[in-house]
């Protein structure tokens, strides 16, 4: 898949973390690793009438952003509001500068309006800014496998943090990371491995000529968790977990709903559910951004995610994606000249 442009925006002002990604982004990747409220809305919703008026325009996105959106305003009407619009993301950035504390990568100024990437990276921020590029898959399509596969070997350190010391914790999903009680290399060999392993019986509706033997996926199951209570008998504590980067990351909360994975296991328990993304998903007052998003379900997002890493943790995160997060900042594009 072709790479969005940078130069188009999110569809939409209504989520506000898309947005403050997005500038964050452009600072990031911009030549003086500086970008200000007037500079995005130049580019964005400036003049349009000279013949390079669309060059920026990506035509598989160019249908995103809908310039005249309310044909009855005025041209000054318009301005005044995208410019308000703009001013409101940048004043949504505090709250991620008083959130993530020292984690967080940039400076922020209001008056005037601007932010600034760090001048001397942690590698707390550098983890940051690996979350950041994950969680925005459509501009840095080229780099899409790499940033998946580390985001779920690294997602392991923080799925840890929700057991106890004993607890068993495996990947799942594809790759030849596993460990040998799930080292099958075909789906139905290794949900076979996995209900072994669990004591939970295959559910009567298991069927593996209905899985293609050519099927070397996880099923929606990136990792497990678990541990006994005193003895190996069935009635364990047990956590599944997807890792879902990109902007639908909502929706992969499903790919380990009950209603799925019965057609899988006799699931005789219940079973816990935790969804891991490198989105930020709150509020200016660091509530969930949206709750009924979140379905029956917990979540680790940005902060979460970040936040429960240990220092040696913190340093294998940040190598992970190292030199794709140094190869984006090398690419100094000069959006605003």
């Amino acid at each position: 898949m072709k790479s969005k442009k940078l130069t188009v925006p999110p569809n939409s002002f209504g989520d506000q973390n898309k947005w403050a990604d997005y500038i964050e982004i452009l600072c990031l990747t911009s030549e003086d690793k500086i970008v200000t409220a007037d500079d995005i809305y130049d580019k964005i919703y400036g003049d349009k009438s000279d013949d390079e008026s669309d060059d920026y325009l990506d035509d598989e996105w160019s249908d995103e952003i809908d310039l005249d959106n309310e044909p009855n305003m005025s041209h000054s009407e318009k301005e005044d509001r995208n410019k308000t619009k703009i001013n409101d993301v940048f004043e949504f950035l505090i709250s991620r500068v008083s959130l993530f504390n020292d984690l967080y990568p940039f400076k922020l100024s209001r008056s005037p309006s601007y932010l600034e990437i760090d001048n001397k990276l942690s590698f707390k921020q550098y983890s940051y800014l690996g979350l950041l590029i994950s969680s925005n898959l459509d501009y840095f399509a080229k780099y899409r496998p790499k940033l998946t596969t580390s985001f779920e070997k690294n997602s392991v350190f923080v799925f840890k943090k929700l057991f106890p010391e004993n607890a068993n914790i495996e990947y799942f999903g594809k790759g030849s990371d596993r460990d040998n009680r799930f080292n099958a290399n075909k789906l139905s060999d290794r949900l076979k491995q996995l209900s072994a392993v669990l004591k939970i019986p295959l559910s009567p509706d298991f069927d593996e000529n209905e899985i293609n033997n050519s099927n070397t996926g996880d099923g929606g199951l990136d990792l497990v968790g678990w541990f006994d209570i005193m003895d190996d008998n069935s009635g364990k504590i047990i956590n599944f977990g997807q890792c879902a980067c990109g902007k639908e990351w909502s929706d992969k909360q499903f790919d380990i709903h009950p209603a799925k994975w019965n057609n899988f296991l006799h699931l005789n328990q219940p079973i816990i559910r935790t969804l891991i993304t490198p989105s930020s998903f709150r509020k200016y007052s660091g509530e969930w951004f949206k709750k009924m998003k979140i379905y029956d379900c917990i979540v680790i997002d940005r902060l979460r995610f970040l936040k429960s890493l240990r220092k040696k943790e913190n340093s294998k995160v940040a190598n992970s994606n190292f030199t794709i997060v140094e190869e984006i900042i090398g690419w100094n594009l000069d959006y605003f000249n």
